[in-house]
């Protein structure tokens, strides 16, 4: 029963990613053909100074909301606590930057004209944005998929709307971007109060608060860490490429990303708060070495779908000045592939309340980031960014793996995952030899479908996932589809 409600709850996390990433994909012919190269370059890089600065604004609490909560008597009452203490710190935090945006606005892009008004945009939408991030991480924690469905697709559509109106219509281009997510968060944030207002309280319980907070404090040093090597290297690529080098790399980073929102993000809501609830039960190292083998295959064939559909996908959703962004998405899936599979290795680590291990764990992967960064942009190009990345999440995958044993045995083989990159690199090699002499857009979405239909067959064939477990699942799907025939014929 467990399983069948956990791959229910998976399936409306995944269905709801893909419908967000879908929505939010229109943005980007919005930005790539309204926008100068340099104009995008420049978004991106405020973007991931919001990303940067969303970690001190946040202070990880909804993470430690969704740590405690369930040792907590009264849920919505400790969601309150958290919302009081967000709404007291953002105010703090927007007062601070009102004071210095100029001085960080000319610390990321010294050549360019005053623009710190640009930061008061970001830090007020990082605010919001923590607001948003309570609330879903309280449905999540609830087990309630509609309600965090719901939330995220209102981000989205609302972004989508203000940015079209603000952008083409208004053609108010950078300042346009900041602005619509502003509004968008702000709309968003405004229907969950209203939705939850008769349930809201200021409250502060400092007992429950210290749990938290100190819990999100000590993942705080690790995500400034994670920000390092995720986000640092437009910077590196902007000093010595320039903007217009950003603009092309992230395009490919964008696309790659999405194996986060359709894969990892679906994925994490669910095993998440299954990992927390059957950790102490006594079967728990089968039923979590069930998932860990259902992860790897799905995740290959995301590596394999995003990886050859790259090419096409970015020539509908840019010009021809950003086509050699495609070849980094493989590197960019794989990378998130790895990030992925530190959610099993890392149980034992969290279940110990031992986060600053993994804020270790992560300044280790961001100190090899900036280095690979240094040392291979000048060579390789944003190439050499995608390398930085995808060797860090190796270097922290193994550290996951290795300290995790101690805090947590889960007899979880290391080497299994990587099975897949047989299958992977048969089907992609085949893809990059002949994807050249396939000019027509519709015939190399052709080429990409038929390589994503094989690899189930080749990944049972390789064992990726084990024949017993392969004709279960394929059992379960007719199972249903018999369901929904027979309810359709009545």
């Amino acid at each position: 029963m467990e399983t069948k409600k956990l791959a229910k709850h998976g399936l409306v996390y995944t269905a709801t990613s893909l419908a967000a990433q879908a929505i939010s994909l229109l943005m980007v012919p919005i930005f790539t053909r309204n926008m100068t190269q340099a104009q995008y370059g420049q978004y991106n890089l405020l973007i991931s100074v919001q990303s940067f600065l969303a970690i001190f604004i946040t202070l990880g609490i909804f993470s430690g909301m969704s740590r405690f909560i369930n040792e907590f008597v009264d849920k919505n009452r400790t969601k309150n606590i958290v919302l009081t203490f967000s709404l007291l710190w953002g105010s703090l935090m927007c007062l601070f930057a009102a004071a210095g945006a100029g001085f960080i606005y000319h610390l990321i892009l010294s050549n360019q004209q005053d623009g710190g008004y640009y930061i008061n945009f970001i830090v007020i939408s990082s605010v919001l944005l923590c607001f948003i991030s309570i609330y879903t991480s309280y449905f999540t924690m609830l087990f309630k998929p509609k309600h965090v469905t719901i939330t995220n697709l209102a981000r989205v559509i609302f972004m989508l709307a203000y940015s079209a109106y603000l952008i083409m219509v208004k053609k108010e281009g950078l300042y346009g971007a900041l602005q619509a997510q502003l509004l968008a968060f702000s709309s968003v944030v405004i229907g969950l109060i209203w939705y939850d207002f008769k349930n809201i309280r200021l409250v502060l319980a400092w007992p429950e608060l210290k749990a938290m907070l100190l819990y999100g404090l000590g993942l705080v040093p690790g995500q400034a860490a994670g920000w390092v090597y995720t986000l640092i290297d437009r910077y590196f690529i902007q000093i010595m490429l320039g903007l217009q080098q950003v603009a092309v790399y992230s395009i490919g980073y964008r696309l790659g990303m999405m194996m986060d929102p359709v894969f990892l993000s679906p994925f994490k809501s669910v095993f998440t708060s299954f990992k927390y609830k059957v950790y102490k039960d006594a079967d728990a190292t089968r039923k979590i070495k069930e998932i860990y083998v259902i992860y790897n295959f799905v995740g290959w064939f995301c590596i394999l779908g995003f990886s050859v559909f790259a090419k096409p996908a970015i020539a509908i959703l840019a010009t021809s000045a950003y086509s050699d962004a495609f070849t980094i998405v493989p590197i960019v899936v794989f990378s998130y592939f790895l990030s992925g599979l530190g959610e099993f290795y890392s149980l034992g680590i969290h279940i110990q309340n031992k986060s600053i291990v993994e804020s270790y764990i992560l300044a280790v992967g961001a100190a090899i980031n900036v280095v690979l960064n240094v040392v291979l942009i000048p060579r390789l190009g944003i190439m050499g960014a995608a390398y930085a990345t995808v060797l860090s999440y190796l270097a922290m995958n193994v550290l996951y793996y290795f300290i995790g044993k101690k805090y947590l045995e889960l007899d979880l083989h290391y080497f299994a995952p990587f099975k897949g990159s047989i299958v992977f690199l048969i089907l992609y090699g085949f893809y990059f030899i002949v994807h050249g002499s396939v000019n027509n857009i519709y015939l190399n979405i052709l080429l990409a479908t038929g390589l994503c239909l094989i690899y189930p067959f080749l990944g049972i064939a390789v064992g990726i996932i084990p024949r017993e477990m392969a004709k279960a699942g394929v059992l379960v799907l007719m199972q249903k589809a018999g369901r929904v025939r027979f309810k359709a014929k009545i």
